[in-house]
């Protein structure tokens, strides 16, 4: 099984998602995009432009090992969150 530290790398697939407007491994061979997941290969696009607050929490929730992801109290800490007018709860 998996444990909570896949659903946080989860939570920063889709975050880049919706801030980027795709996904941070896609590509159009599939091997290709295994590869860049396994290692963690993304960049961020300097369009739109999006806050360091923003990178900085995805990279966190991206980190190859599970054990260096930020556990959910972490995340709502984070200045992303706590910083930039996102409410705490919807």
């Amino acid at each position: 099984g998996h444990s909570f530290e896949v659903d946080v790398w989860s939570l920063g697939v889709i975050m880049y998602t919706l801030l980027f407007g795709k996904p941070p491994f896609e590509t159009s061979d599939i091997k290709e995009t295994y590869r860049l997941i396994r290692s963690s290969t993304y960049r961020f696009p300097t369009i739109p432009v999006v806050s360091v607050a923003a990178t900085e929490m995805i990279a966190s929730m991206l980190q190859v090992d599970p054990l260096k992801r930020p556990t959910i109290l972490q995340l709502r800490a984070h200045s992303f969150l706590t910083n930039e007018g996102i409410p705490r709860s919807l």
